[in-house]
């Protein structure tokens, strides 16, 4: 076992990289993989990193539970969601995510579906052939009317923008924060200032008010919080409200903000790619005609399924990952010293020439199955990996290509914005501005409609 580490960039006194992190997270943490290799060890303030970027040693880390989330980091989102499965690591979190995963078992993920069709095809009745439409407020607030619906079955749409923006507002915030606290070995708090204060005030207000009603009302609406309110360990011993805000507020965020942001950049490249987003049109009406879609008709969207995986390869929304072993361990045959930092950036590794051939280009192709046969282990974690899986992968995999296909079949979009589209590494990959698109509604098909009937 090799006792010194290769080699990294010098670190500046006291604030080793921080500055480079803080500036362009993404283009630092790109540039250390280029000029150093797979294994490239840091320094984040006063805490000693390795940026991993070979997928058996990423695949190694994110399964070995002795390797948890750092303590930074689920301070971080507890101060935001609460202690949910976001912030809990051993014990805790194994026992939230066996609470859990009843709400998302397939036969549940089928009710959600028809939410998820209602909700789209509601809001693309309320578009113009001939407008211009800023998407990304779009897809935030028909995500969040989806979420809250299946969460909470609840109509939110009056204060979807306010939610929007207290999620934006808070999010601005945790990452520096979090950066920042490291150059300190005392704990600091989050600070969130007036503003950040008022908007995480108003989210955990707003969840725990809906959770309150229903534990009173006591009815089982079939929607993920009657799940949870459900939950019983084996002993008999329920989720508390705490728990449950907390999973809540977790699943508002990943189903919400991720799934906006995927179909965001999903049109983004496709308003670059005309004949392919005509592909995905005539794949649609094949499948559906012009009546609207099931969840029975989604695994015949196959190009739509790989549009949405290589846009979560090219823009994974959860970009950055942690994991810290409290013990001396080695990683790559180096021996690492306990607390050590273990950085995994999807962003990186995902656009590595090694493991994706011309790695800049969109090819939803490269997903087909002989091709994604390739794929290494630990090189494809857009939904992260082990015993942090994201729980609701399913459902959001099932949210985008409802999303998608249902755009493809009613509209074409063509984006309007003159010059480059700059991602925003917050908590999850977003864009750094607007993005107008000008909508051109298809043409219906006559006589086609009547013919094609539902799968199954």
């Amino acid at each position: 076992m090799k006792t010194h580490l290769p080699a990294g960039p010098r670190p500046l006194p006291w604030l080793g990289s921080l500055p480079g992190l803080l500036r362009d997270p993404l283009q630092f943490l790109t540039g250390l993989a280029r000029k150093y290799g797979d294994v490239v060890p840091f320094r984040i303030g006063l805490q000693p990193a390795i940026l991993l970027n070979d997928p058996a040693l990423i695949d190694r880390v994110v399964r070995d539970r002795s390797f948890e989330r750092s303590d930074h980091t689920r301070r971080a989102m507890a101060s935001f969601l609460g202690q949910g499965l976001l912030s809990l690591e051993g014990a805790p979190h194994l026992r939230h995510r066996r609470l859990m995963a009843p709400a998302f078992h397939r036969e549940r993920i089928q009710r959600y579906a028809a939410v998820m069709a209602e909700e789209t095809y509601h809001v693309l009745g309320q578009w113009k052939h001939g407008e211009t439409r800023e998407l990304r407020a779009d897809m935030m607030h028909l995500t969040f009317a989806i979420v809250a619906r299946s969460l909470f079955s609840a109509d939110t749409s009056a204060i979807a923008a306010r939610v929007d923006e207290a999620v934006r507002r808070v999010t601005r915030i945790l990452l520096p924060s979090s950066m920042l606290s490291r150059l300190f070995k005392f704990k600091l708090p989050i600070v969130y200032g007036p503003a950040g204060r008022a908007a995480n005030q108003q989210l955990q207000s707003l969840v725990r008010e809906l959770v309150r009603e229903r534990r009173a009302e006591g009815v089982d609406h079939g929607d993920l919080l009657s799940m949870l309110l459900a939950a019983r360990d084996e002993d008999g011993t329920a989720l508390s409200d705490d728990d449950i805000c907390a999973e809540s507020l977790s699943i508002l965020l990943a189903g919400h903000d991720t799934t906006a942001h995927t179909m965001t950049w999903a049109w983004y490249l496709l308003s670059e790619h005309p004949a392919l987003q005509q592909r995905l049109a005539d794949e649609v009406r094949e499948v559906v005609g012009e009546r609207e879609i099931t969840f029975d008709d989604l695994p015949r969207f196959t190009l739509a399924d790989r549009i949405v995986r290589e846009t979560l390869r090219l823009y994974p929304p959860a970009w950055w990952a942690d994991r810290i072993c409290a013990k001396p361990s080695e990683v790559g045959g180096y021996r690492i010293a306990p607390n050590t930092m273990m950085v995994i950036s999807t962003w990186v590794t995902q656009r590595d020439a090694r493991w994706f051939p011309e790695p800049d280009r969109f090819d939803p192709d490269r997903f087909l199955p002989d091709r994604a046969a390739s794929i290494p282990d630990g090189a494809y974690l857009p939904f992260g990996g082990g015993v942090h899986i994201c729980i609701g992968n399913t459902f959001a995999l099932m949210e985008a290509r409802m999303i998608l296909a249902a755009m493809a079949q009613r509209f074409s979009l063509q984006a309007t914005n003159a010059g480059e589209v700059r991602p925003q590494p917050l908590v999850t990959l977003g864009m750094e501005q607007p993005f107008p698109v000008l909508l051109r509604r298809r043409p219906r098909e006559a006589g086609r409609a009547a013919s094609v009937a539902p799968a199954g």
